[in-house]
């Protein structure tokens, strides 16, 4: 399985600018439809976002202009978060802002259909808020495209491992 950018485009060390943006790519063998919907299977989400811990989404999630409320885990750094949907076009792209007193990030994912399956497309960004949290962050041994990778490796698993009867089921109980 391959994550990431051509080998001739990626840096041998990490430079600044991939501490605080990535983005990576990999091919799904799923359609566009079970992989949107792993991305945003509520029972999937401390699997997709180790980092995070979030509350329970309301009935308008993953809908721009929704907002979820959590606790981020980055390296050593632990701060109470707001996520943002930002953008959420079905079966194409999703973007949201994970905001927290000591750091900005945005993600986002774009899904393109490709033969058979689906491309996924990952970037994410990362601001601290100032030295000391960019500190606590780094001090963490996942970097930032180490982080988006773990992102993509698990849709991936997920989504491959799920067949559409199965979100045809979880679709039917979520709405029981």
């Amino acid at each position: 399985m391959a994550i990431g950018p051509l080998r001739s485009e990626r840096p041998r060390h990490p430079s600044r600018d991939e501490s605080r943006h990535v983005e990576r790519r990999v091919y799904v063998k799923a359609p566009p439809r079970v992989v949107w919907a792993t991305l945003h299977d509520p029972s999937r989400v401390a699997r997709l976002f180790p980092e995070l811990r979030l509350g329970p989404a309301g009935p308008a999630w993953p809908a721009a202009a929704t907002v979820r409320y959590g606790r981020a885990r980055l390296g050593f750094l632990r701060d109470e978060t707001t996520v943002e949907s930002l953008e959420a076009r079905p079966l194409t792209s999703f973007r949201l802002r994970v905001t927290g007193q000591a750091f900005t990030s945005e993600w986002r994912w774009r899904l393109e259909p490709l033969a058979g399956g689906t491309r996924v497309v990952h970037d994410a960004a990362l601001e601290p808020s100032g030295r000391i949290s960019g500190w606590l962050i780094r001090l963490g041994r996942d970097s930032l495209g180490e982080r988006v990778e773990a992102h993509l490796r698990a849709l991936k698993e997920l989504a491959e491992s799920t067949s559409e009867d199965d979100m045809g089921r979880r679709r039917e109980a979520r709405l029981a």
